[in-house]
């Protein structure tokens, strides 16, 4: 399975799942990123796998997803042991040792007018960096693992990938005709400070019909994400290339 074991965050920084006996002990603890899927009243919710396999959780009742009216399926990253057991219709059944949630949001499509009023994206003037990228083609979430400047740990940063498809991006020069999806990170640190960095997972759900565009691994070679670094002092372009999945 991909990207096991590549996560950076350690279990304590994990949510521990406790429960009354201890079978899982013996087994190995595999981790990595997921997509949790709100189910029905016999399995009210099951995993799917960035690779696209699916599995169902064997002590679900020690754990309870907020699932939301907008959101119906979640992204964490899970610790887990795998049973002998058998579900119809899924991979594997699992046991849950420890999760710990993904920032989700949606891809859209922004204009020039996006960077205007009280929240528009002209307030993203903080800098940011990009170390990796992973892509589930199972549910089309790109994954980003982001490191952004701070100092009051009490402050909300919001980081927004956007396709811009106006004429007047402030990154319009950086742009190539090429066979990527160009796309343009932003970040606003509500007026906080660098005195520090820390590094976060975020997790964009692309909706390739509400965004216009055609089927990322057939029209796409992968995305070309445009960003102001922190770290460089620079405008970059982090590439992810679909073959590298």
């Amino acid at each position: 399975m991909k990207n096991l074991l590549k996560i950076a965050l350690t279990m304590l920084a994990a949510v521990t799942i406790g429960t009354s006996c201890n079978k899982n002990e013996l087994k190995p603890t595999y981790s990595t990123f997921v997509t949790v899927v709100e189910g029905s009243w016999d399995i009210p919710y099951y995993i799917v796998f960035d690779d696209g396999s699916t599995a169902v959780v064997e002590n679900r009742k020690d754990w309870t997803p907020s699932f939301t009216e907008e959101w119906k399926e979640l992204r964490y990253i899970i610790y887990y042991t795998e049973t002998d057991l058998q579900e119809p219709g899924y991979d594997k059944v699992v046991n849950i040792v420890a999760y710990q949630p993904v920032a989700i949001n949606k891809l859209v499509n922004v204009t020039d007018a996006d960077f205007t009023g009280d929240n528009g994206l002209q307030k993203f003037t903080a800098k940011l960096d990009i170390g990796e990228a992973f892509f589930s083609p199972a549910r089309n979430y790109l994954t980003l693992s982001v490191l952004i400047p701070y100092s009051d740990p009490g402050i909300k940063h919001t980081v927004k990938l956007v396709r811009h498809i106006g004429e007047n991006s402030p990154y319009k020069d950086y742009y190539m005709h090429d066979d990527y999806l160009w796309l343009e990170a932003y970040h606003n640190n509500n007026d906080d400070s660098d005195s520090a960095q820390a590094s976060t997972q975020i997790s964009i759900k692309i909706d390739e019909a509400a965004l216009g565009i055609g089927k990322l691994e057939t029209f796409y070679k992968g995305f070309k994400i445009i960003y102001n670094s922190y770290n460089d002092n620079k405008v970059k372009t982090f590439t992810y290339d679909f073959k590298q999945q």
